[in-house]
């Protein structure tokens, strides 16, 4: 929702940063959409690589600050997890400055925080246990908003002991010797009732076989996301598109692109699905995890969380490395592609 920025001073706003964000970031660009002094949104990405086209990255930042509703102010923060030189930001800063004022923004001065200390634009570093501190003091407010780990660390799954993996295998080797899944419609409906936490072998082996199945897999996506209703509509899609009937109906593909089409997505939903999924993967052997993963991926970035969506991409693509929808989830996230609700007047958010 909106947060009205009312730090007295850079290190108390830096302070802020990380509930905005939703953890601390680290090597990372940070840019806090504002209308006012109120932010409308907050975009992280890792810090552009020597090879990138500086004024295209730039751009395509501001891109996506052009989406957000009211947003008519840019703040920009560098964060560097080793030692560096203020003034090695200035060209990053410059270019975003451009390309900002080039879409009719105003641009606050940048601020950085580094291992040797933090400070603004143009300015000499400050002592890093300043904001150390001043992090600390946040954190004991009642009234600071909750700090959720490293996207690394929320994308680790659960550890879970071997038997329930050896469990699970031999349970999903059995379904997939007996030829096609159940109805997807029906799992997803049904899996919707399940207790994520108290998915055994046979539950978490049954998820996966549908996951295992690209058609099956966006049925139980869309069903998740946007109810029954629409996950009719794509089990009807794709029983076309397997016969190789034509498909007027693109909603679906839409859809799973980001598209506004369906209407917005019950985040309640995708959650859930996320916390079944991440103990669907714990359970499955470490070859046949991409499935899942790829779709816990395709979930997280439904709820507008791109950080977390790379981290599960990339255990995906460990995991297969030609698993197909990681790869399109990569895709996307490479991109900077968000879902068109990502954009929505936060008010509405989570709804």
């Amino acid at each position: 929702m909106p947060h009205r920025l009312t730090a007295p001073d850079p290190v108390a706003l830096l302070a802020l940063v990380p509930e905005l964000v939703g953890f601390v970031p680290h090597d990372s660009l940070v840019l806090v959409a504002l209308c006012g002094d109120v932010s409308r949104g907050t975009f992280r990405v890792n810090l552009p690589t020597g090879d990138a086209d500086p004024g295209l990255f730039a751009a395509t930042l501001v891109g996506l600050v052009c989406r957000v509703p009211g947003a008519d102010t840019i703040l920009p923060i560098v964060y560097a997890d080793a030692p560096a030189a203020h003034r090695a930001f200035a060209p990053l800063f410059s270019g975003l400055r451009r390309a900002a004022s080039a879409a009719g923004f105003r641009v606050l001065d940048g601020l950085f925080v580094a291992a040797d200390g933090w400070g603004g634009e143009g300015r000499q570093p400050r002592p890093a246990q300043e904001l150390e501190e001043a992090l600390r003091l946040r954190r004991l407010d009642p009234d600071a908003a909750p700090v959720a780990p490293a996207p690394h660390e929320e994308a680790a799954l659960p550890r879970v002991e071997r038997a329930q993996v050896v469990a699970t295998a031999e349970a999903f080797a059995r379904l997939r010797s007996e030829g096609e899944p159940p109805d997807p419609l029906w799992f997803a409906r049904y899996s919707a009732t399940w207790a994520p936490d108290e998915a055994g072998p046979v539950q978490a082996a049954l998820a996966a076989s549908m996951l295992s199945r690209p058609w099956a897999r966006d049925v139980v996506l869309i069903t998740w996301a946007w109810g029954s209703e629409a996950g009719l509509r794509a089990l009807r899609f794709e029983e076309r598109h397997r016969r190789g009937a034509p498909t007027a109906d693109g909603s679906v593909v839409q859809a799973m692109s980001g598209s506004r089409v369906l209407g917005r997505p019950s985040a309640t939903r995708i959650r859930h699905g996320i916390r079944l999924l991440r103990q669907v993967a714990a359970r499955m052997p470490s070859p046949e995890r991409a499935p899942a993963l790829a779709a816990l991926a395709w979930l997280s970035w439904a709820l507008g969380r791109s950080s977390v969506a790379w981290a599960y991409v990339g255990q995906a693509r460990a995991s297969d490395p030609q698993h197909r929808f990681a790869e399109l989830v990569e895709i996307m996230l490479d991109r900077g592609m968000l879902p068109e609700w990502a954009f929505d007047d936060p008010a509405r958010v989570g709804r």
